[in-house]
């Protein structure tokens, strides 16, 4: 492990280190988590930004025991008819057209439309939920703005009020919206989850689809045996999560002097640590460049994090991204890449594996 300069902040790569940093919450802050300045108690970044992933305990603790009401796994399977049926019409609507843009025409299209169902957003939101939260990243990565990120958060906030409101005033918790709107969160706490929220759940389950589908279109046997055996979905999903992890890495503080693999780490020290990584070290899974179908542990990647700040949405995120690759698969006969490898877009930032467009050729019969 090493200080780098391009980061501003000390790489964390081995799994075990990587483990290590994400639980040990004393010892390792989260409040520059996104790689922003801390805001200052009080101050507007602070009560604006998002509600758990700058957080540390015993907040933290707090606030992720009241969220979590709305992430069973019980409440989150009820859904999937719903997304199965929109990942059909998306899918369908190709049909004819011998070349896409997957990301654009399908990976970015399902997160943001099964995000406002579960939530119980209107329909008519979701174009201006997707600008807001490309908008909130780019105020993230391509230039670090707290200003930027704090209006964008407030525009957000204008167009959920209604939402949250409205939700306030049902008793029957049939929505995500709803089970937060009764969680006991204030109506400003409660915003603020649902933006994080709406961010975190569109904008890297699409890169999970995009990456998921690149996988599947550079190796047309590999897409081929998923057809004939779509219960290995699952682990191919799970391996797809490892090898391209959406969120890379994110960023943790030191709060006191420690060591960490061997390295001196001062207080007050900013680490990267680094999903990506991780997930490819050779401790953590053998022949860690490679999709194994028959992994014995597929699950055990890094790509949801660990400890406290383990994604609160992965069980929606894994499936939208099973039911639209069973769909996808399904319905198509055969896809493959239009341009080279090398000629992907990839958005150029170390904490995010987002690609930007797609081009793949489809074959219907």
């Amino acid at each position: 492990m090493a200080f780098v300069e391009e980061a501003d902040a000390y790489m964390v790569t081995r799994a075990d280190d990587v483990d290590r940093v994400l639980r040990d919450v004393e010892t390792f802050s989260s409040r520059d988590a996104l790689g922003l300045p801390p805001p200052e108690p009080g101050s507007e970044p602070a009560e604006t930004g998002f509600y758990l992933v700058t957080s540390d305990a015993p907040e933290h603790s707090r606030r992720r025991k009241l969220a979590h009401r709305a992430f069973t796994s019980g409440r989150i399977a009820r859904f999937e008819p719903q997304i199965r049926a929109m990942c059909t019409e998306m899918i369908e609507s190709l049909r004819g057209r011998a070349e896409v843009d997957f990301v654009a025409d399908f990976a970015i299209k399902l997160p943001i439309a099964v995000i406002a169902t579960v939530l119980g957003i209107p329909e008519a939101d979701t174009v201006t939920m997707r600008r807001l939260s490309e908008k909130v990243l780019s105020f993230l990565t391509d230039s670090p703005d707290p200003a930027g990120f704090v209006q964008a958060c407030g525009e957000f906030g204008a167009l959920l009020a209604p939402a949250l409101e409205a939700a306030a005033d049902v008793e029957q918790e049939t929505t995500i919206l709803h089970t937060i709107a009764a969680s006991g969160l204030d109506a400003e706490d409660a915003t603020r989850f649902v933006i994080e929220l709406l961010f975190a759940g569109n904008v890297t389950t699409a890169d999970a689809i995009s990456s998921s589908t690149r996988l599947l279109a550079e190796d047309p046997r590999l897409a081929d045996q998923l057809r004939q055996d779509p219960s290995r979905l699952t682990t191919f999903l799970e391996e797809s999560l490892r090898l391209e992890s959406p969120v890379q890495g994110l960023y943790r503080t030191a709060t006191r002097d420690t060591e960490l693999g061997g390295t001196p780490i001062p207080a007050g020290a900013r680490l990267l640590v680094s999903f990506g990584a991780g997930n490819r070290d050779a401790k953590l899974a053998e022949r860690p460049d490679e999709i194994d179908l028959d992994r014995v542990s597929p699950h055990s990647h890094l790509a949801f994090g660990r400890g406290q700040h383990t994604c609160l949405g992965h069980a929606l995120a894994r499936l939208e991204a099973r039911t639209a690759l069973e769909v996808l698969l399904g319905t198509v006969r055969r896809f493959e890449l239009a341009v080279p490898p090398e000629q992907l877009d990839y958005h150029p930032d170390l904490n995010a594996r987002h690609l930007r467009s797609l081009p793949v050729r489809l074959y219907w019969s």
